[in-house]
């Protein structure tokens, strides 16, 4: 079962860019969401012009994306069973924590956002009422 999901945290690596078998480019990243026990990692992939954004990002830089999900789980090299989350990006900002120059030292301070986002055709319409059981 496929969902779609909008997670937000931090890459864990700088995004990778690789080829498929067809040899069209596509981008891999892991985003660690939460801290400790609770946290898990989002495994993602983009294609397309969402690929080429993804490659701007680097390890530690916050970012959020949504898209296609699965829930994954494996057995990790200490033994334990681990779960996280696998995604299709369909769209993504990240937050620049770095202030933009200004002839004006008072004020809020800006963020800049970069957005990754693919052609609205992408994004899914999918039906949630049936994943929680019948409504009453």
């Amino acid at each position: 079962m496929s969902f779609f999901a909008l997670v937000s945290g931090t890459l864990a690596a700088d995004p990778q860019q690789r080829t498929g078998s067809t040899g069209k480019p596509f981008t891999t990243a892991t985003v660690r969401v939460g801290d400790g026990d609770d946290g898990f990692t989002a495994s993602c992939i983009a294609f397309g012009d969402a690929a080429s954004r993804l490659l701007e990002f680097s390890k530690g830089e916050p970012i959020a994306v949504s898209g296609r999900a699965k829930l994954s789980a494996w057995v990790g090299r200490d033994g334990e069973q681990r779960r996280g989350l696998a995604i299709t990006i369909a769209a993504g900002i990240g937050l620049d924590e770095k202030p933009e120059p200004r002839r004006k030292p008072s004020g809020p301070r800006k963020r800049a956002h970069r957005a990754l986002l693919a052609p609205s055709g992408e994004i899914a319409d999918d039906r949630i009422d049936d994943l929680w059981g019948a409504a009453p």
